[in-house]
Protein backbone atom coordinates (compact mmCIF):
# COMPACT_ATOMS: atom_id res chain seq x y z
CA UNK A 1 0.00 0.00 0.00
CA UNK A 2 1.93 3.09 -1.22
CA UNK A 3 0.34 6.41 -1.95
CA UNK A 4 -3.71 6.81 -2.09
CA UNK A 5 -6.41 5.08 -4.46
CA UNK A 6 -9.15 7.19 -5.57
CA UNK A 7 -12.53 5.20 -5.84
CA UNK A 8 -15.53 6.14 -8.52
CA UNK A 9 -18.12 7.78 -6.50
CA UNK A 10 -20.44 5.24 -5.67
CA UNK A 11 -23.94 5.47 -7.00
CA UNK A 12 -27.39 4.98 -4.96
CA UNK A 13 -28.75 2.03 -4.32
CA UNK A 14 -32.49 2.76 -3.41
CA UNK A 15 -31.22 3.46 0.40
CA UNK A 16 -28.21 5.20 0.09
CA UNK A 17 -26.91 8.35 -1.94
CA UNK A 18 -23.70 9.51 -2.46
CA UNK A 19 -21.92 11.21 -5.51
CA UNK A 20 -18.34 11.28 -4.24
CA UNK A 21 -15.03 9.79 -4.32
CA UNK A 22 -13.47 7.67 -1.80
CA UNK A 23 -10.02 8.18 -1.42
CA UNK A 24 -8.30 4.95 0.33
CA UNK A 25 -4.61 5.73 1.90
CA UNK A 26 -2.62 4.81 5.18
CA UNK A 27 -3.65 6.86 8.08
CA UNK A 28 -1.25 9.12 9.37
CA UNK A 29 -0.92 10.96 13.14
CA UNK A 30 -2.67 13.19 12.18
CA UNK A 31 -5.34 10.75 11.92
CA UNK A 32 -5.43 9.24 15.24
CA UNK A 33 -8.33 11.70 16.62
CA UNK A 34 -10.69 11.10 13.39
CA UNK A 35 -9.66 7.56 13.57
CA UNK A 36 -10.50 7.27 16.59
CA UNK A 37 -13.77 9.13 16.95
CA UNK A 38 -15.02 7.39 13.68
CA UNK A 39 -14.15 3.52 15.24
CA UNK A 40 -16.17 4.47 18.81
CA UNK A 41 -19.28 5.98 16.80
CA UNK A 42 -18.77 3.05 14.56
CA UNK A 43 -18.84 0.58 17.08
CA UNK A 44 -21.46 1.93 19.04
CA UNK A 45 -24.08 2.15 16.10
CA UNK A 46 -22.71 -1.63 14.86
CA UNK A 47 -23.29 -2.77 19.12
CA UNK A 48 -26.73 -0.75 19.78
CA UNK A 49 -28.35 -3.03 21.76
CA UNK A 50 -25.70 -4.80 22.51
CA UNK A 51 -23.15 -2.86 24.49
CA UNK A 52 -24.59 -0.57 27.56
CA UNK A 53 -25.99 2.18 26.40
CA UNK A 54 -23.09 4.21 27.36
CA UNK A 55 -20.26 2.44 25.72
CA UNK A 56 -19.20 5.31 23.46
CA UNK A 57 -19.08 7.81 26.99
CA UNK A 58 -16.89 4.65 28.55
CA UNK A 59 -14.66 4.81 25.22
CA UNK A 60 -14.08 8.51 25.21
CA UNK A 61 -12.95 8.49 28.61
CA UNK A 62 -9.79 6.95 27.54
CA UNK A 63 -9.99 8.73 24.18
CA UNK A 64 -6.54 10.60 25.28
CA UNK A 65 -4.44 7.56 26.10
CA UNK A 66 -5.49 5.60 23.01
CA UNK A 67 -4.68 9.41 20.43
CA UNK A 68 -1.13 8.80 22.14
CA UNK A 69 -0.64 5.32 21.02
CA UNK A 70 -2.16 5.33 17.72
CA UNK A 71 -0.18 8.31 16.93
CA UNK A 72 2.97 6.39 17.30
CA UNK A 73 1.68 3.24 15.50
CA UNK A 74 0.70 5.48 12.56
CA UNK A 75 3.85 6.80 12.36
CA UNK A 76 5.71 3.49 13.08
CA UNK A 77 3.06 0.83 11.42
CA UNK A 78 6.19 -2.12 11.92
CA UNK A 79 4.51 -4.97 10.10
CA UNK A 80 0.81 -3.97 10.56
CA UNK A 81 -1.49 -2.51 7.49
CA UNK A 82 -3.94 0.09 7.92
CA UNK A 83 -6.00 1.78 5.89
CA UNK A 84 -9.01 4.78 5.70
CA UNK A 85 -11.73 5.78 3.57
CA UNK A 86 -12.26 9.30 2.99
CA UNK A 87 -15.25 11.14 1.32
CA UNK A 88 -15.30 15.22 1.79
CA UNK A 89 -12.52 15.21 3.95
CA UNK A 90 -14.10 12.53 6.99
CA UNK A 91 -13.44 8.96 7.36
CA UNK A 92 -16.31 6.91 6.15
CA UNK A 93 -14.70 3.65 6.71
CA UNK A 94 -11.16 2.18 8.60
CA UNK A 95 -9.52 -1.37 8.27
CA UNK A 96 -6.31 -2.89 9.96
CA UNK A 97 -4.63 -5.93 10.12
CA UNK A 98 -1.97 -6.75 12.81
CA UNK A 99 0.07 -9.49 14.62
CA UNK A 100 -1.77 -11.58 16.96
CA UNK A 101 -2.00 -12.32 19.29
CA UNK A 102 -2.62 -8.55 21.31
CA UNK A 103 -0.94 -8.40 24.19
CA UNK A 104 -4.60 -8.32 25.89
CA UNK A 105 -4.94 -11.57 24.58
CA UNK A 106 -2.11 -12.84 26.09
CA UNK A 107 -2.61 -11.44 29.40
CA UNK A 108 -6.27 -12.98 29.67
CA UNK A 109 -4.74 -16.11 28.46
CA UNK A 110 -6.27 -16.22 24.91
CA UNK A 111 -3.50 -17.65 23.45
CA UNK A 112 -2.61 -19.62 20.98
CA UNK A 113 -4.52 -17.56 18.53
CA UNK A 114 -6.42 -19.13 15.99
CA UNK A 115 -3.92 -17.23 13.26
CA UNK A 116 -0.72 -15.35 13.39
CA UNK A 117 -2.79 -12.40 11.94
CA UNK A 118 -5.42 -10.73 13.35
CA UNK A 119 -8.04 -8.27 11.03
CA UNK A 120 -8.37 -5.83 14.20
CA UNK A 121 -10.93 -3.48 12.85
CA UNK A 122 -13.09 -3.01 9.58
CA UNK A 123 -15.46 -0.56 9.82
CA UNK A 124 -17.67 1.52 7.35
CA UNK A 125 -19.67 4.46 7.85
CA UNK A 126 -23.92 3.04 7.14
CA UNK A 127 -24.35 5.44 4.29
CA UNK A 128 -21.90 3.11 2.76
CA UNK A 129 -23.70 0.09 3.60
CA UNK A 130 -23.77 -2.18 1.05
CA UNK A 131 -21.61 -0.38 -1.66
CA UNK A 132 -18.61 -2.69 -1.55
CA UNK A 133 -16.33 -0.13 0.59
CA UNK A 134 -16.26 -2.80 3.12
CA UNK A 135 -14.80 -5.11 0.60
CA UNK A 136 -12.51 -2.68 -1.17
CA UNK A 137 -10.75 -1.86 2.73
CA UNK A 138 -10.37 -5.34 3.22
CA UNK A 139 -8.73 -6.36 -0.31
CA UNK A 140 -6.21 -3.20 0.30
CA UNK A 141 -5.09 -4.61 3.23
CA UNK A 142 -5.43 -8.58 2.72
CA UNK A 143 -2.48 -10.89 1.40
CA UNK A 144 -4.38 -13.65 1.75
CA UNK A 145 -2.53 -14.83 5.00
CA UNK A 146 -4.65 -16.63 7.71
CA UNK A 147 -6.85 -14.33 10.08
CA UNK A 148 -8.42 -13.81 12.83
CA UNK A 149 -11.53 -11.47 14.41
CA UNK A 150 -13.02 -11.03 17.63
CA UNK A 151 -16.63 -10.41 16.55
CA UNK A 152 -19.12 -9.43 19.57
CA UNK A 153 -21.75 -11.72 19.54
CA UNK A 154 -25.19 -10.40 18.27
CA UNK A 155 -23.72 -8.36 15.60
CA UNK A 156 -25.53 -10.49 13.01
CA UNK A 157 -24.75 -7.84 10.09
CA UNK A 158 -20.50 -8.59 10.29
CA UNK A 159 -21.18 -12.59 11.47
CA UNK A 160 -22.70 -12.91 7.80
CA UNK A 161 -20.09 -10.81 6.05
CA UNK A 162 -17.46 -12.93 7.26
CA UNK A 163 -18.78 -16.20 6.81
CA UNK A 164 -19.19 -14.83 3.39
CA UNK A 165 -15.61 -14.05 2.97
CA UNK A 166 -14.42 -17.96 4.55
CA UNK A 167 -14.56 -17.28 8.21
CA UNK A 168 -15.67 -19.71 10.25
CA UNK A 169 -16.52 -19.79 13.77
CA UNK A 170 -14.27 -20.99 16.62
CA UNK A 171 -15.51 -23.03 19.27
CA UNK A 172 -14.98 -20.66 21.86
CA UNK A 173 -16.89 -18.43 24.20
CA UNK A 174 -15.29 -15.14 26.06
CA UNK A 175 -16.57 -12.18 27.59
CA UNK A 176 -15.67 -8.85 27.01
CA UNK A 177 -14.12 -6.30 29.48
CA UNK A 178 -16.15 -3.99 31.52
CA UNK A 179 -15.71 -1.20 29.47
CA UNK A 180 -18.03 -3.51 26.54
CA UNK A 181 -20.37 -4.20 29.52
CA UNK A 182 -19.17 -8.09 29.80
CA UNK A 183 -20.79 -8.99 26.09
CA UNK A 184 -20.02 -12.52 24.92
CA UNK A 185 -17.79 -12.80 22.05
CA UNK A 186 -15.73 -15.18 20.05
CA UNK A 187 -13.61 -15.55 17.58
CA UNK A 188 -13.39 -16.27 13.69
CA UNK A 189 -10.64 -17.12 11.44
CA UNK A 190 -9.69 -17.78 7.67
CA UNK A 191 -7.41 -20.36 6.63
CA UNK A 192 -5.40 -19.59 3.63
CA UNK A 193 -5.98 -21.72 0.56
Amino acid sequence: MTGAATLPAFASDGCHAYNRPVILRPPTSADAPQWFDFLVSQQAIAYTGIVPDDFADRQDGQRDDFLVELEGKFAEPGTARRIVAEADGAIVGLASIVDGPASWEEALGYVPSPAPRELARLYVSPAFHGTGLADELLAEIDRGEDLYLWLIDGNERAHRFYQRRGFVDCDEAFRAGPDWGNVSMHRMKRVAA
